[in-house]
Order: structure tokens, then C-alpha cells, then sequence
């Protein structure tokens, strides 16, 4: 298959796609409206395409809502290049237009989270969108059923929606990993240490973590918090965390290559998210199938863990006090082994990637040859 996406090439969760297939010997290509300044190399079999709007008329350019139009046109142009055989818009509020007016292809877009459940409440013309590409879509990827229930809302026909849940990599996050070298890189190989790795944006809610801390640290004075992300409030967050006068025990830590990731996690004692929605979080099983006891946001795709048999702990939304309860319980109260495997064998069966990897390629494969008979 010549395998088309148009999505954010920065995100690691949209290279872990594209690897999967060109390790199969399919072609992939990502149009993308930034590149990553250094290629990982998960993309290097992959073609890279960055959205180019220079060329365009003047007359576009002064369209109402000209960066919806000019995606459109300069996708459709990279997509006429390429000649696919199927297209996908990862993401429906930035791609799923793009995706469905790709010319004569057969179309998919992806539902990831704050796409349907966030973003169409805040603007009218979003809502807009996200309900004519729910309509018309003829694929239509959901990350979890709470997503799945949203788009029916939106008016997408159940028949045309597929459910398959987050995937992770058990070969790299599972319970023999090891951060024994990650402590000892810190400083911190005898003290207790809870990490975040979500995204610096408003919608992580990572100020709820640092809030929690200065109560962590009077019960418990050797906690250290490893903060890892980037977005666009990190100075705010690392103003927060100086004039809170918490600097001496947390750390905040930029980009980290996602294949060392399982190492970061693994050196932990308690994982926290502090999202305030999200469809299922990667990184909430990822931090479980390490072993690491998780506490989560008590949202609808966290609670859903737990009804898929996980152990995890849920506290109320922005709530600092019992967030920092939680993590004290944790760290005071060691998580058995018992539940570590127990977790890691739900993992296995449920979110494995290679499996639902398989059950999106046969997606794919059914909608190319459904196109051919239509011709």
C-alpha cells in the first residue's frame, strides 16, 4: 500500500504508525505543516512532505479562515503528487477537512481526544468542522468509546466508526525495564520520585502537579518530581515551581527520545496525569506496563482503565489536595508485584500494538478494495 497521513510529523504516536508500516515493506508518506529538525529514526524509510503555502493567490490568502483553505489546497496538490492509496487525516479538527477533500481517494481520519471532546465547545466554526467530517468521513478511527460516542453525536454513522483502543510497544514498555541508570544520572537513586510526561498545554494541567507538591515534600522531604514535556507553558510552569520555592525538588526536563522513554518511566515510584480530558492517554498505559503505579484524572477514558480490569488510582479533577494524598499513599505503600503483573497481562492483551496495528491495516485494505469495485 502507498499509505498517505496528514498529521502533525512531530508526535510520536503519528511515527510509530508510519514505522510500523514501512517495516512491512508499505510506502509512507506524511504531509505535515512542521517538520522535525532532526529526523528520528523511525522516519527514515518515510516521505516527508511540509505544507507550503507561498504559492498560492492573493485571492486565497484573503478568504475568511485562509489557513483552513490554504491546508486544503497545498495538501491537495502534495496528495495529487503522490498518487495513494488511501489518505488519513490524524486529527479531525486540524486534517480532517484536508483529508476529505484529497480528490479521488479513499479517506480515513483518526479521532485522538481534545479533536472531538475539547476543542468543537470552544469555537463554533470547529464544531462545524468536526460534525461535516463525522458525516462524511468514510473511515472514521476512534482511540476510545467515550470518542466513539461523541462522534455519533456529531452525526457519524456507527457503521463507518471502529473503536480499537491506544496501542503501545510491550517489547520496549513492559516490567523488566529498568531506570536504575536514569536515578543515578538524576542524583537521585535513593529517593522517591514521581513523574509526568504530558505536554506543557493547558489542557495536561500540569500546575496541578506542582501545586501538590510542597504538601508531598512536608510528609515526605526526599520526594523528587521528574516533569518531562514541552509546549507553550513551560516558562509559566518553571516561574510557578521558583516562586512556590519547590526548585530544589523538581526537575523540569525538555524532549526526551521516545525509544529512552521506558527508562525514564521505569525509574519512578508513582506516575501522575493531570489531564483534564483526553480519549485514552499512550502514556497512561505506557507508565503501567513499566510497573509504575499510575494516578489519573477521574475523567471518563480514565475510568475506563479500571473497567478494563487495570489497577489504577483516580483523583477528582484539579483537585491538588487529594492529587498529593494519593502520591503519598503510593510512595509510603509499595505497589505488589502481584498487581504489576496482573496489569502488564491486561496490557498485553488489550493494547498490544502489533495486534491493533494489524486490525487497522485490514481497515485500510477493505476500503481501497471497496473503492476499486465502486470504479
Amino acid at each position: 500500500m502507498r499509505i498517505c497521513y496528514i498529521a502533525h510529523a512531530c508526535s510520536p504516536h503519528v511515527y510509530r504508525w508510519a514505522e510500523w508500516f514501512t517495516k512491512r515493506g508499505h510506502e509512507v508518506h506524511i504531509i505535515s505543516p512542521v517538520l522535525p529538525s532532526e529526523v528520528p529514526d523511525e522516519l527514515k524509510d518515510v516521505y516527508l512532505h511540509e505544507l507550503n503555502f507561498d504559492n498560492y493567490s492573493s485571492f486565497i490568502k484573503i478568504l475568511p479562515f485562509k489557513s483552513i483553505w490554504l491546508t486544503i489546497f497545498s495538501c491537495r496538490k502534495i496528495i495529487k503528487e503522490i498518487k495513494p492509496d488511501i489518505v488519513q487525516g490524524i486529527d479531525i479538527t486540524d486534517f480532517g477537512l484536508p483529508a476529505l477533500f484529497c480528490g479521488d481517494y479513499p479517506n480515513s481520519v483518526s479521532a485522538w481526544g481534545s479533536d472531538v471532546l475539547i476543542y468543537p465547545k470552544r469555537s463554533m466554526i470547529t464544531r462545524l468542522i468536526v460534525k461535516f467530517v463525522a458525516k462524511r468521513a468514510e473511515l472514521i478511527h476512534s482511540f476510545a468509546y467515550n470518542l466513539t460516542d461523541e462522534l455519533i453525536s456529531f452525526g457519524a454513522d456507527k457503521e463507518r466508526i471502529f473503536t480499537i483502543s491506544p496501542t503501545i510497544c510491550i517489547e520496549n514498555f513492559n516490567i523488566a525495564v529498568n531506570g536504575s541508570k536514569i536515578r543515578k544520572s538524576l542524583g537521585w537513586e535513593n529517593n522517591p520520585v514521581v513523574i509526568s510526561v504530558r505536554d506543557f498545554a493547558p489542557v495536561y494541567n500540569i500546575e496541578c502537579l506542582i501545586n501538590a507538591v510542597p504538601t508531598i515534600i512536608k510528609e515526605i522531604p526526599d520526594a523528587k518530581f521528574l516533569i518531562k514535556g514541552i509546549g507553550p507553558l513551560e516558562d509559566k510552569l518553571k516561574n510557578m515551581i521558583k516562586e512556590i520555592g519547590i526548585s530544589d525538588s523538581v526537575k523540569i526536563m525538555g524532549h526526551v527520545p521516545y525509544k529512552e522513554l521506558p527508562k525514564y518511566l521505569a525509574c519512578a515510584d508513582v506516575y501522575v496525569s493531570t489531564a483534564l480530558s483526553e480519549g485514552l492517554g499512550i502514556a497512561n498505559l505506557e507508565s503501567i506496563a513499566c510497573g509504575i503505579p499510575a494516578v489519573l484524572t477521574d475523567i471518563t477514558s480514565d475510568r475506563n482503565l479500571i473497567k478494563a480490569g487495570l489497577n489504577v488510582h483516580l483523583f477528582p479533577v484539579k483537585n491538588s489536595k487529594i492529587l498529593a494524598e494519593k502520591i503519598i499513599y503510593l510512595i509510603k505503600n509499595k505497589q505488589r508485584e502481584e498487581i504489576k503483573k496482573e496489569n502488564f497481562e491486561i496490557i498485553k492483551e488489550h493494547y498490544d500494538f502489533d495486534k491493533n496495528m494489524e486490525k487497522i491495516k485490514k481497515l485500510y485494505e477493505d476500503l481501497i478494495e471497496k473503492h476499486k469495485k465502486m470504479k
